[in-house]
């Protein structure tokens, strides 16, 4: 005879909230991404808030990119909000074991598929402008629907600029999302305008990268908090860096997390 288990409770409370802004509903939406079938209602409220709670800093959850974004509402507030989401049909509950957790409806997934590929396309411009081609890494093994709308958005961009970038993301993805990442880059380029750098600089820029992202990923980060700083004479971490090669291997170019000041870690 299997156990019982005793479920925790929740009552959802609006606290009389008619209705939402569009932004309002966008922020929460955002928010409960990184909650999906593992965090609940309250934990929601305390990103949101900008809260200090020792679990949310525990699972780095203050580095959502809406942390804080209702900062001077009451946890109270917030949570009718969530409440009035959840009554409306935008996200639902479900219980992970005994925990009741979030989950999103169709319609909560339509509007947060959207805001979070607007959001990728911005870093993915960023990156490509600052030839930092780690960040594909972060694509991979994200939802599919949610990767293919990027990649539409990507191609009615009609931005050049992105080609390299996304060659440097078609090495590590799996075959289907390959063979789009192919069509998008056909797309731009036989859209109208030049693209700004030069061959040949595409083609260090790519080569480095390559060289770089083969390194395993926790290396990658030892080396990034490994870089000494003329300015601080001491070691530092690189931030904002871009990889370029210098034979015999590259070399990391970008500024030191402390002072800002420009720094530079070669790698053979």
């Amino acid at each position: 005879m299997s156990k019982k288990v005793n479920r925790v409770g929740y009552e959802l409370n609006a606290n009389g909230i008619k209705s939402l802004s569009d932004d309002e509903i966008k922020l929460i939406l955002r928010g409960a991404d990184d909650l999906i079938m593992s965090g609940g209602r309250s934990l929601l409220a305390k990103i949101l808030a900008g809260s200090k709670d020792k679990k949310l800093l525990e699972l780095e959850l203050d580095g959502s990119p809406v942390y804080g974004s209702f900062k001077g509402v009451s946890q109270k507030d917030i949570l009718a909000k969530i409440d009035w989401m959840i009554l409306n049909g935008y996200l639902e509950i479900e219980y992970n074991y005994r925990l009741p957790v979030l989950v999103f409806t169709d319609i909560g997934w339509e509007i947060e598929r959207e805001t979070y590929a607007n959001e990728l396309l911005e870093k993915l411009m960023v990156s490509a402008e600052n030839q930092t081609f780690e960040f594909v890494e972060d694509l991979k093994d994200r939802n599919r629907g949610m990767i293919l709308l990027l990649l539409d958005k990507i191609a009615e961009s009609g931005n050049k600029e992105l080609i390299i970038i996304l060659k440097a993301w078609q090495e590590i993805e799996y075959k289907k999302v390959r063979t789009r990442i192919q069509e998008v880059i056909d797309i731009l380029e036989n859209a109208d305008g030049d693209i700004k750098r030069t061959a040949t600089q595409e083609l260090i820029s790519f080569s480095a990268n390559k060289k770089w992202l083969s390194i395993p990923e926790e290396i990658r980060k030892k080396l990034e908090r490994n870089v000494f700083c003329s300015n601080c004479c001491d070691v530092v971490q690189i931030v904002n860096y871009s990889v370029k090669d210098s034979p015999p291997g590259f070399a990391l170019e970008g500024k030191c997390k402390k002072c800002g000041g420009d720094v530079a870690r070669f790698i053979e």
